[in-house]
C-alpha cells in the first residue's frame, strides 16, 4: 500500500505530459516542428492557388475560344451579308439592264412601227384612201423586174375623170372632192386584191394588173369603165360621171431586144398616157396600145411619137371602132420610115 500511495504521489508530482505519456515539447522542438506545417501548408496553399490559376486559365482560354469563334461567326454573318449584298446588288444591275434593253427594244419597235404608219400615211392619198403617186412608183418598180407566164405581160391603165373641171367649177371643190372618193371606192371594188390602185394626181387614178393577156387587158379596161360610170346627184340637177381609160402592157414589146427605156414602167405610162389622150377625144371611151416585137428599123422613141403609124408593131385597141379607123387612117398617111432609128 505504502508502494501505491508513493506511486500515487509520483505521478501527482509529474508535469501533465509526463502523466499522459507525452514529453513536454522544449521550445527548439516546438520551432523545429512548425516549419514542415508551414512548408505543408504554403503547399497546399501553392496547390490551391496553381489549381485556381489552371482553373482562371481554363476559364480565360475558353472566354477567348468563346470570343474567337463568336468573332468568326460575326465575320461569316458579316461574310454573308456582303456576299447577299453583292448578290443583291448584281441581281439589282441584271435588272436594271434587262429593264433598259426591254425600253431599248419596245423603244425601237415602237419608232419602227410609226416609222411605217409614217411610210404608210406618206404613201396613202388622205382624200380617197388610195396609194398615192410616190407608192404607185414604188410598187411599179418592183412589178416591172418580175415577168409572167408565157403570152402574158402586166397591164398599166390610166383612168381620167371626164369633165371633171366642169363639176368643179359648176358645183363647188367639194362637190368634185365627194365625187373622186365615189369614183375611187367604185375603181377599188371594180379590181382584184393583187391589183395596185392608186391616185395618180388630180382627178386621174391609175391601175396595174398582172400577167393579163391583150383580150383580159381589154376585158378590165370595159369593166373598169361601166364600174366608174355613176350619176352624181346635187341639189340643183343630176349629172352623169364617166372616164376615160388608155392602156399599154409592161413591158410595151414583145421579144427580147427591146431597149431599156420600152423595159421599164415609165414606157408604158407614157404609152397609156397618149392612149387616154386618145380617148378623151370621145369621152366615156378606152383606147390601148400593145407593142409586138420591136424592128431594127424603128426606134422605142419614134415609136411612142406616133404610135398609129407603126403598123405591124403596135395594135389599137379600143371600145370605140371610129377611134380605131381614125388611127389607121393616121397610120396610112404615115411612112414607117418616120419610125426608123434616127442617127
Amino acid at each position: 500500500m505504502r508502494i501505491l500511495a508513493a506511486l500515487v504521489l509520483l505521478l501527482a508530482s509529474l508535469p501533465l505530459s509526463a502523466a499522459t505519456g507525452t514529453p513536454a515539447p522544449s521550445p527548439q522542438v516546438a520551432e523545429s516542428d512548425s516549419q514542415p506545417a508551414q512548408c505543408i501548408r504554403l503547399q497546399g496553399s501553392l496547390s490551391r492557388q496553381t489549381t485556381a490559376l489552371a482553373e482562371l486559365q481554363a476559364r480565360s482560354q475558353a472566354l477567348s475560344s468563346q470570343r474567337e469563334l463568336e468573332r468568326m461567326r460575326n465575320e461569316s454573318r458579316i461574310q454573308a451579308l456582303e456576299n447577299e449584298k453583292a448578290r443583291l446588288l448584281s441581281a439589282a444591275v441584271i435588272a436594271v439592264l434587262i429593264l433598259l434593253l426591254a425600253a431599248a427594244t419596245g423603244f425601237g419597235l415602237l419608232l419602227r412601227k410609226r416609222h411605217r404608219q409614217l411610210r404608210r400615211l406618206s404613201e396613202i392619198d388622205v382624200l380617197t384612201g388610195l396609194g398615192n403617186r410616190r407608192a404607185a412608183a414604188r410598187k411599179l418598180d418592183a412589178m416591172a423586174i418580175q415577168r409572167g407566164p408565157e403570152g402574158t405581160r402586166h397591164v398599166l391603165f390610166l383612168i381620167d375623170v371626164d369633165h371633171f373641171k366642169q363639176i368643179n367649177d359648176s358645183h363647188g371643190h367639194h362637190v368634185g372632192d365627194e365625187s373622186l372618193v365615189a369614183l375611187a371606192a367604185r375603181l377599188k371594188t371594180a379590181c382584184r386584191p393583187t391589183d395596185l390602185v392608186a391616185r395618180w394626181g388630180g382627178e386621174e387614178f391609175l391601175v396595174a394588173c398582172t400577167n393579163l393577156t391583150r383580150e383580159q387587158a381589154e376585158q378590165v379596161a370595159a369593166r373598169l369603165r361601166r364600174a366608174m360610170a355613176y350619176t352624181l346627184e346635187t341639189p340643183h340637177a343630176n349629172r352623169p360621171v364617166t372616164v376615160s381609160l388608155g392602156l399599154a402592157p409592161i413591158p410595151f414589146f414583145d421579144g427580147g431586144n427591146d431597149p431599156a427605156a420600152a423595159i421599164c414602167w415609165d414606157y408604158a405610162l407614157r404609152m397609156a398616157d397618149r392612149a387616154l389622150y386618145a380617148a378623151k377625144r370621145h369621152r366615156d371611151a378606152w383606147v390601148g396600145y400593145w407593142g409586138a416585137q420591136l424592128p431594127d428599123n424603128a426606134t422605142a422613141e419614134a415609136v411612142l411619137e406616133q404610135p398609129e403609124a407603126a403598123d405591124g408593131i403596135v395594135t389599137v385597141m379600143s371600145s370605140v371602132p371610129r377611134i380605131v379607123a381614125t388611127s389607121l387612117t393616121a397610120a396610112r398617111a404615115r411612112s414607117l420610115r418616120a419610125l426608123r432609128a434616127q442617127g
